[in-house]
């Protein structure tokens, strides 16, 4: 296994964790459920930490797929640039919960200020994560093009 095969493995987890992360935290929020929270935050944290791997293994598949003929190169440089964004806003989201999470443990009366911060950078964390993933798809899949999305 390299390092194309890592990428392609793992690539959707911080995509989808932070969408799935988003949804929890909100139904926490609506229903003042703080296992719900937690939930979103552990989410949060393992999807901030498979970012990682699959930006640091973006580079390998970039190396593989470059010279390849049907590869758009603007949307290759556009994904990379998009995924270091995407992964250092999950990374500060992953951070903002796990002090919201010792916030919790320790009863703070900030925490409910950290849940909202954390929900704003959850917001703007999966977004950027949709937006790199949609470029992506442009990499290799013309169909995506063709569509006009």
């Amino acid at each position: 296994m390299n390092g194309v095969h890592i990428h392609l493995l793992i690539n959707h987890i911080p995509i989808l964790g932070s969408l799935f992360a988003l949804f929890v935290l909100v139904s926490g929020l609506i229903w003042k459920s703080d296992h719900l929270k937690h939930a979103a935050f552990v989410m949060i944290i393992a999807s901030a930490l498979f970012s990682i791997g699959a930006y640091l293994s973006g580079e390998e598949a970039e190396h593989a797929v470059e010279d390849m003929i049907g590869i758009n190169h603007d949307a290759l440089e556009e994904h990379e640039e998009s995924a270091e964004i995407a992964m250092w806003l999950l990374i500060v989201t992953g951070a903002i919960s796990l002090g919201t999470i010792g916030a919790f443990v320790k009863k703070g009366s900030y925490t409910n200020i950290l849940v909202w911060i954390c929900l704003t950078f959850l917001f703007f964390s999966t977004l950027s994560m949709i937006h790199t993933g949609k470029e992506g798809g442009l990499i290799r899949h013309s169909e995506i093009l063709r569509t006009g999305s």
